[in-house]
């Protein structure tokens, strides 16, 4: 889309400034916030269900306020959604600054943001494309509360919401400048600002909180937002749905995932603690950092799926949301298995029969809660690939009459391929564990499930208007799909303990088939804290080459080196009878190192 250049004079380069303004008022704001709180007392202190461990100042939402209204007052046109917006950022910032410093109880603060949400809406935000206002305010008033809360919940680690809400604010900027939306397009960018600049205090390690009063301002002003931007002038509900939902996905997927997570081990869903996807993150073994920069990371990705979303075929979008909807619930199932809660019984703990009762196929899956969510999980990505095939095939776009096919027609390849799926037991195997046995029957049930498809369109409907090539191209799509999710567990296992700080760097001598089922072992047990950095190999022919993306570094006078190098601690020989002379070089390379060293089998489970 090409702006005119008025509108980059008059209109992009002032927002540019404001936000620019913003983010130094906030830096400059925030210090003196942090040395007033110090002396006042106002300051957050270590509570043993939560992450913090930290004596840390939490008057950082004054700044943050501060550095949002002032510019904005200044700036921003005070049109009649604009006041609307201003006044909720401040109510609910003073609404947070009471809870921060005397606690209110979680019943009074939801009526607060009630009360809140419902002045905002009052002055004209809401979804507009909803023509019955008897629907839309409510929906609009609980949309505010629930980023407003999602945001609150989500501040539970060093610049995690701070530099979210960046995030989120950018994206907004860009639907606004989309769409020549001038009011927005400089309160997104204010608000931008003021999280960056407060960012600068509140990144890892943190010298001060935003607290409540920050979180419910960064909350209410980015939910408003997201109804005043591109998406508000669309003529498809699920365009102004989308666009909103993926900018702020992150945080709402937390609150969902904790709140799920938390009435179904019997905790009350609106008390704090340590059991949010950050925290999970770095239980599993990354840095709060990294944590950090993982969560912008999955915030910047969904972002730019939604500017991708903008001017989309409804069908193209509907898929987008599908799938960003199974990669989150893959996700969630992944992060629920952290044992976060006391006396936590073990994920993978099967529930008892009946006495005297044999158990069915049927009454596993039920049991199963998992299995219910691989059958939802197939569900979403069956219709996807099928949507996307006709897209596809049709790249001029999507006619009436062959949307009126697929709709037809999308139940019968559901039922078909899902009876597929169970009858090749793809419902009875271990996500965490898939392997080229598991490629094999998935290659089997969807091409199966493809034939069956093709031969009911034709026993139905004759294919009369229906493409053959969009099956094969379904067929396609949903192989890679569904084989793509069924790995997501056992890469996120590997990526996150290579990268992982706690564990302790190791390499393996060996680089046959003992050393690479040691590496699998190591990286399947949830229990260990070993990062292979490589392996060590008199086989020449072996040296340059890499097992399961470890690097065979070279022969045993390479181990030296390398244990200083990469500060080896432990030293694995995956040696069925290793000879006297390797182990005596092993014991005088490590001893001097202090790193320990012994002789592992391919029996190898745990460390």
């Amino acid at each position: 889309m090409t702006l005119p250049q008025e509108f980059w004079s008059n209109h992009a380069l002032p927002a540019a400034i404001a936000g620019l303004s913003a983010a130094g008022l906030a830096a400059l704001l925030t210090p003196v916030m942090r040395i007033i709180a110090i002396k006042a007392g106002w300051v957050s202190k270590p509570i043993d269900d939560r992450w913090g461990r930290r004596v840390i100042p939490r008057l950082g939402g004054a700044a943050m306020a501060l550095g949002f209204l002032i510019p904005a007052l200044v700036v921003v046109p005070l049109e009649r959604r604009i006041v609307g917006l201003l006044w909720g950022a401040a109510l609910a910032f003073l609404l947070g600054l009471a809870d921060d410093l005397h606690r209110l109880r979680p019943y009074t603060k939801l009526l607060g943001q009630l009360l809140i949400g419902c002045v905002v809406v009052m002055h004209g935000v809401r979804i507009d494309l909803i023509p019955w206002s008897w629907v839309a305010v409510p929906m609009s008033v609980l949309w505010l509360v629930l980023v407003m809360n999602a945001f609150n919940l989500l501040d539970n680690m060093d610049g995690l919401a701070a530099g979210t809400g960046a995030l989120a604010a950018a994206f907004c900027t860009f639907h606004a400048v989309f769409s020549q939306n001038w009011a927005v397009m400089s309160t997104a960018a204010i608000l931008c600002g003021t999280c960056v600049g407060f960012l600068r205090f509140n990144f890892y390690p943190a010298k001060i909180y935003m607290g409540d009063s920050g979180s419910h301002l960064l909350g209410l002003s980015l939910a408003a937002l997201a109804l005043m931007g591109t998406w508000s002038h669309s003529t498809q509900l699920l365009s102004v749905l989308a666009v909103p939902v993926l900018v702020l996905a992150v945080p709402l997927f937390d609150t969902l995932f904790v709140t799920i997570q938390r009435l179904s081990h019997g905790q009350h869903p609106f008390v704090g603690g340590s059991d949010h996807v950050s925290h999970r993150l770095a239980i599993l073994g990354l840095s709060v950092p990294q944590t950090v920069l993982v969560l912008y990371g999955a915030s910047a990705c969904l972002g730019l799926l939604s500017v991708l979303s903008v001017g989309m075929h409804p069908f193209s979008v509907l898929v987008i949301l599908l799938l960003a909807t199974s990669l989150f619930v893959v996700v969630g199932g992944y992060l629920a298995r952290v044992k976060v809660y006391r006396f936590e019984a073990s994920v993978e703990a099967a529930p008892e029969s009946p006495p005297g009762k044999p158990v069915t196929r049927i009454a596993t899956m039920l049991w199963h809660k998992r299995r219910l969510v691989e059958v939802l999980v197939d569900f979403a990505l069956i219709s996807s690939a099928y949507v996307c095939a006709h897209l596809l095939r049709y790249e001029r776009g999507l006619t009436p009459a062959l949307q009126e096919l697929l709709v037809r027609s999308l139940p019968i390849i559901l039922v078909v391929k899902l009876a597929c799926f169970a009858g090749f037991g793809m419902y009875r195997g271990v996500w965490r564990y898939f392997g080229a046995a598991d490629i094999l029957v998935l290659f089997k049930a969807t091409a199966l499930g493809s034939i069956l498809s093709s031969m009911a369109l034709l026993f139905l409907w004759r294919f009369e208007g229906y493409s053959r090539t969009v099956l094969v191209i379904d067929w396609m799509l949903l192989f890679l799909a569904v084989g793509g999710v069924r790995v997501v567990e056992r890469f996120l296992d590997e990526w996150i303990k290579d990268r992982a700080t706690q564990a302790r760097p190791c390499l393996i001598l060996g680089a046959g088939d003992t050393g690479a089922r040691v590496l699998e072992s190591l990286r399947y047990d949830a229990g260990t804290r070993y990062r292979v950095v490589g392996f060590l190999d008199d086989d020449w022919r072996k040296w340059g080459s890499r097992i399961q993306g470890c690097p065979v570094f070279g022969s045993r006078e390479e181990l030296a080196p390398l244990l200083d190098r990469y500060q080896v601690r432990d030293v694995l020989i995956a040696m069925a009878d290793p000879p006297g002379q390797l182990l005596e070089h092993v014991r005088q390379c490590c001893e001097p190192r202090a790193a320990a060293w012994k002789v592992v089998s391919a029996g190898l489970t745990a460390m």
